[in-house]
């Protein structure tokens, strides 16, 4: 393999090599030693082998510890090709860097077609090394993370699609995406809500402001939340709480805006009838009151005109059903104001429950924006790294080219010497 060249002391006390296991593959037992014990204070643990056989028994029984393979490709039994090819039977995708020479070239055509993530030149610089591992490791991470996140998502977007009205539009608000419930409720089909204005549920009663409000909101990158009321196509109204927000690219701009709906419409209909009945129950009591102390008042005044023991024993009974009739109807006010205070509570605790639960979504969507940003970049550098091996291989294809040039020159050297000791004798050099 060559020597180790160690030009800098590596510091890789707080990145991911702490929480990685690495499988190195080496023939040469000096260079193995020298580097497993820089690679053990550093990795959370190494697997060591001397040649591919060796590296594959180790592979196929930590196959499940292991996160990245750093191998040579000159090696007895098995050589790094031959381990690659076996390793890449089982799994496609974990990371795997070669470590080779200038004259390599066709090893090198080979892992590469066997998906190498990166490759070092001999002699191998350690801390160069390293570095190289740090960015793999950490790349491949931040994928999986991405991957898992996107996952999440689209098991949040299925809840959201079995329980909410969802919907989203461009930036111009003509919808580009209704699911099933929202056709459900709004009677429009997919194909009448697919490309017309969200103002096609708009109510009349709401006023302008409120959507000005929304898309003054929603357009500074910021989330709407609110109780709306809509109409749908038979002219119904339903009412909704939502929350709005808009989707960002990599760059931070606005690519579309999703609108969440919880409705709410037998909520705010038991809420409206109930405000409806205290109402007419208040409106009846007062008059129901009055009535009776009307007529209190001019039974009152005859028994005081006929001063009759009858009719004044006649005006006490009715004082004393009166008094019971305004604790009947205190007893009634108490039960309104109960059940109002009863409904008051559950709209809240509905209103706690949605909150709470939009604001999952919502953390979730803004963990996901910031896990595709660092897709981006990883893709962005991923494209970098693959340009600067297209390079290499032809930076070292053309370094073979002079090589071969020079050895042909030689050749056609020793030729004319040889024929030129013929023709004259042999050179000696004084």
């Amino acid at each position: 393999m060559g020597t180790l060249n160690q030009t800098e002391k590596p510091d890789f006390k707080n990145s991911i090599l702490k929480e990685s296991t690495l499988l190195y593959l080496e023939d040469d037992e000096i260079i193995r030693k020298e580097t497993q014990s820089i690679f053990e204070k550093i990795f959370k643990k190494v697997y060591v082998g001397e040649d591919g056989q060796i590296g594959l028994d180790i592979y196929n029984s930590k196959k499940n510890e292991i996160n990245i393979i750093l191998t040579d490709i000159n090696m007895p039994n098995m050589d790094g090709i031959r381990f690659m090819a076996e390793v890449r039977k089982q799994d496609f995708e974990i990371p795997v860097l070669v470590v080779t020479a200038f004259n390599d070239i066709s090893q090198l055509v080979k892992a590469i077609k066997l998906k190498v993530t990166d490759y070092i030149v001999k002699p191998m610089q350690l801390n160069t090394t390293l570095k190289i591992l740090d960015r793999i490791l950490q790349d491949n991470f931040n994928q999986k993370l991405v991957s898992k996140q996107q996952n999440e998502l689209h098991i949040y977007k299925e809840i959201l699609d079995l329980e909410n009205l969802v919907s989203e539009t461009d930036l111009k608000g003509f919808i580009t995406y209704a699911n099933d419930i929202f056709c459900e409720v709004s009677g429009y089909t997919k194909e009448e809500l697919i490309g017309a204005n969200h103002n096609i549920v708009r109510h009349p009663d709401i006023s302008p402001k409120i959507y000005e409000e929304v898309w003054n909101t929603i357009q500074n990158k910021g989330t709407w939340r609110g109780k709306l009321k809509n109409r749908a196509k038979d002219g119904s109204d339903y009412y909704v709480r939502s929350t709005i927000f808009p989707i960002l690219d990599s760059d931070g701009n606005i690519e579309k805006y999703v609108a969440s709906r919880f409705l709410i419409t037998e909520q705010e209909e038991e809420k409206h009838k109930l405000k409806k009945y205290i109402l007419q129950q208040k409106s009846n009591q007062v008059k129901y009151e009055k009535n009776l102390q009307d007529k209190f008042d001019d039974t009152l005044q005859i028994a005081k005109l006929q001063k009759d023991e009858q009719v004044a024993k006649f005006v006490h009974d009715l004082n004393e059903q009166i008094k019971l009739l305004r604790t009947k109807h205190s007893d009634d006010k108490g039960r309104i104001l109960s059940l109002e205070k009863k409904l008051k509570d559950a709209t809240e605790k509905i209103d706690e429950l949605q909150i709470g639960y939009q604001g999952r979504i919502e953390k979730l969507h803004n963990t996901a924006k910031v896990a595709v940003e660092e897709y981006t970049k990883f893709k962005k550098r991923n494209i970098v790294m693959s340009d600067k091996l297209l390079k290499s291989q032809e930076a070292i294809m053309t370094l073979q080219g002079y090589i071969d040039e020079y050895r042909n020159k030689i050749k056609d050297l020793d030729d004319l010497i040889e024929a030129y000791e013929k023709q004259f004798g042999r050179i000696t050099v004084r």
